[in-house]
């Protein structure tokens, strides 16, 4: 009897423990949130998990070597003369780029953010090669430069950040070395209205200095300004207007831009600065170019053609403004044509006072891409830009004056495509400037130091291998 009752006591103390452990919550296992892949925003994009936003992550990296004849070359503003022989011929580049495109959906439309970060190591003919080539320190020990390449926000037709400006349509698409035409990154406020028909119309606010390309000054002679005219600080941003359309066979768009030269000159009375004088003057700019899709020809083939004018404003003509401004280039030897917004010229009998000869000039340049296999394409491309300074040219260069210039740039590319998203490059380049010589009237000009050149021209050589992802 006693044992029965043990059992049956061990048996309701199991159910009782039962019903309470029933009793108990149970915790479920968290649910996975796996990545999934972004049906909106096209390829390469995924969702960040618990989140409605869209990622894609990319980027390049880029090596490059390149040969440039090295002529001997004169700076008329430092009398200083450099032979070829202590220039950088040859020199190596390397570059890496890391992207990030963020995109999320909302009532108003995407919002945009994207951001390029990029490293460069440069080094000799790529740190402008030294006033002693290789036995230059400078140039031997190079340099690294990590920096904001692109970085922005657009939301409702508003772009603000670091783009490419809304001026520029070609903006070097292909060549390697730069050609006459305006591509420069730049920090900018902007609203694009998008129409029917692939229509777009874009107002911008950019960042002044990046376009500003420098004041000459006259530093002599009875036009002399007593101490060298510069810019001054930053009042008025750029204005820029766009109208572009995108439709299936290309593109097709008209800019213009607002450039204010606001400049200072030496302090010519007193000693705390009150003597500065100043002078403003307004520069403009213009530019048209068309895209054309040829499929006729071949699957990605395509031809730019692009035109540019401007007054005051000559980084709108050509932002390759190294091309022949002095000791940063190894394109062109010979005298050389440092191209300037406009050239201060003093005005006789006034203590200080000068006037602003503006800068002005055209570029046009066309560039065709064309696929002889899917893996093999080839392009041609060239440019031709002229610059004239008004009454600067009747005032001797060793005076500060300036003359008249045309210079034309021609290169091929020969590129092979392996693999998807690799590409090794070969692009041969020729460049020539052809110039007058500033002199005052009736009178020839000074001539220029033994051996330089006041036409020159160059060759060039670049061996590209680039991985994108």
């Amino acid at each position: 009897m006693q044992f029965k009752r043990l059992i049956l006591m061990s048996a309701a103390t199991m159910t009782v423990a039962g019903a309470h452990a029933a009793d108990l919550p149970v915790r479920k296992a968290a649910p996975v949130d796996y990545v999934r892949v972004c049906d909106w925003t096209g390829t390469g994009y995924f969702y960040i998990p618990g989140t409605d936003t869209c990622l894609k992550i990319g980027g390049l990296v880029r090596v490059e070597g390149a040969f440039i004849s090295a002529g001997r070359i004169f700076r008329p503003d430092t009398g200083l003369i450099v032979v070829g022989r202590n220039q950088d011929q040859s020199g190596f580049f390397a570059r890496g780029q890391l992207t990030t495109d963020v995109r999320t959906q909302t009532a108003y439309g995407t919002l945009r953010s994207f951001i390029a970060i990029q490293a460069d190591r440069y080094q000799g003919l790529y740190q402008g090669g030294g006033l002693a080539g290789g036995a230059n320190s400078f140039a031997n020990q190079g340099g690294n430069l990590t920096y904001l390449d692109k970085g922005f926000i657009q939301f409702a037709g508003i772009t603000a950040g670091r783009v490419q400006s809304f001026f520029d349509f070609y903006a070097d698409n292909y060549n390697y070395e730069g050609i006459a035409n305006s591509d420069l990154s730049n920090e900018v406020f902007a609203y694009t209205y998008n129409g029917n028909g692939g229509f777009s119309a874009t107002f911008s606010v950019e960042d002044h200095n990046v376009r500003n390309d420098g004041i000459g000054s006259i530093s002599g002679g009875r036009f002399a300004v007593a101490s060298a005219a510069q810019y001054g600080g930053e009042t008025v941003p750029d204005l820029v207007g766009q109208l572009r359309v995108d439709q299936a066979w290309g593109a097709a768009q008209l800019s213009a831009a607002y450039h204010q030269i606001n400049t200072v000159a030496g302090a010519f009375a007193g000693t705390n600065g009150q003597g500065f004088a100043k002078k403003d003057d307004d520069g403009f700019a213009v530019q048209g170019g068309i895209r054309l899709k040829l499929p006729m020809l071949a699957a990605g083939d395509d031809l730019w053609v692009q035109g540019a004018y401007q007054n005051g404003a000559y980084l709108y003509q050509d932002s390759v403004g190294y091309a022949n401004s002095g000791f940063n280039s190894r394109l062109l030897g010979g005298f050389q044509h440092v191209d300037r917004d406009a050239i201060a010229i003093g005005v006789p009998g006034s203590a200080g006072g000068y006037s602003l000869e503006k800068s002005s000039g055209f570029s046009v340049m066309a560039a065709i891409n064309h696929y002889f296999t899917p893996n093999f394409h080839d392009v041609l491309f060239a440019s031709y830009e002229e610059s004239s300074y008004g009454r600067a040219k009747n005032i001797d260069w060793t005076l500060g004056g300036l003359g008249d210039m045309s210079q034309y740039r021609v290169g091929n590319q020969f590129l092979w495509d392996p693999v998807k998203n690799l590409e090794f490059g070969v692009e041969v380049f020729y460049a020539h400037l052809d110039q007058t010589l500033a002199h005052n009237p009736g009178q020839a000009a000074s001539a220029l130091p033994v051996g330089i050149s006041k036409n020159p021209d160059a060759f060039e050589a670049r061996l590209r291998v680039e991985r994108d992802f």
